[in-house]
């Protein structure tokens, strides 16, 4: 049922699963500790107010952004040298009499990943990322970064499109971190030929091994920006959805409580993603006639605030441990 016929022509502007959903924790935590990042503030300077709005933009960073590589790259080589760390630790008992620790491969490993930490906030302001931003307000798509031959500017002078003119195909193709293969949706300008450079192939998930994630995450763009329906009520917009008249009215209207998803833990959360997704792979995408949506989740799932994280040791410890073996902030 999903396979590659969804390969080739655009997808289509409609919704048929019409269940969204998207896990989001809060930032509380992570603001008060910044662990062993110096800079760690930076990281949530939003110059344009983007990411502040999410009632009114969708912010998504290129999948071909080459920031990715010199962020993730760097990654990838101290996950690799704490494992090589670990295997060195595990092998002490077996070490001969001339075959000590190798403590300076541990210096090296912990002095990368702590250079790298400390370098992200910087690099995140000497070279910012490409990104593109759906407005739901005014049905414009901006990008960050300049398009040749580009005729609209919006509020922040940068180039932008009207959504009726943006499209989105489907991809297959080899992921740089293993060489499998994988399901990436590629947006664009109708009119590519002319604008090449709105070619955005977005990473949904980096084992997109099946196209469902992509077809859900085209259906939840599609949705967000109807901006004639209330917000789908998911955790992402609870905090700003009486920012958006026309959900605030619909919220009114429907009874629904002011705080609903942010009493859930982000473990709760992620279980209601996997319930969903598992829900979305028994649909046929092509012959279903387009599902209900999930208007009063409350009355599905019930919120256990005793599952929610605090700032505790535990939390601190996973977090130094994320950036010493990692990097990441």
């Amino acid at each position: 049922m999903l396979n590659y016929k969804y390969l080739g022509g655009p997808l289509a502007k409609k919704t048929i699963f019409n269940k969204y959903f998207n896990a989001k924790t809060s930032k509380s935590l992570t603001k008060q500790f910044g662990g062993l990042c110096i800079l760690y503030d930076w990281l949530y300077i939003d110059k344009l107010g983007l990411k502040a709005q999410p009632q009114r933009f969708q912010v998504h960073s290129c999948g071909n952004d080459p920031m990715r590589a010199l962020i993730f790259g760097p990654m990838f080589l101290g996950f690799v040298g704490s494992l090589v760390v670990a295997l060195d630790i595990i092998l002490i008992p077996f070490h001969g009499e001339g075959d000590a620790f190798h403590w300076w491969l541990l210096y090296l490993v912990l002095g990368f990943n702590l250079t790298f930490l400390n370098l992200q906030p910087l690099w995140d302001r000497m070279a910012p990322p490409k990104l593109a931003y759906f407005d739901r307000q005014t049905g414009k798509v901006g990008y960050t970064f300049d398009i040749p031959d580009c005729e609209a500017r919006d509020e922040f002078g940068n180039c932008c499109f009207d959504w009726g003119d943006m499209q989105c195909s489907l991809i297959n193709e080899s992921t740089s971190q293993s060489g499998s293969r994988a399901f990436f949706p590629k947006l664009s300008h109708i009119d590519i030929d002319k604008y090449p450079q709105t070619k955005m192939t977005i990473v949904v998930t980096e084992l997109a091994q099946n196209p469902i994630y992509c077809l859900l995450f085209w259906e939840r763009l599609v949705r967000f920006m109807d901006n004639t329906k209330p917000l789908p009520d998911i955790p992402e917009y609870e905090g700003y959805r009486h920012l958006d008249s026309i959900t605030a009215e619909f919220d009114k209207h429907n009874n629904r409580p002011e705080v609903y998803w942010r009493d859930m833990s982000f473990a709760q959360q992620t279980e209601i993603y996997d319930e969903l997704y598992a829900e979305a792979y028994k649909i046929d995408w092509y012959n279903d006639e387009p599902h209900p949506e999930i208007t009063k989740p409350w009355q599905r799932w019930t919120p256990e605030p005793e599952r929610k994280q605090t700032l505790n040791w535990k939390y601190k410890a996973k977090r130094l441990f994320m950036q010493l073996t990692c990097g990441i902030p």
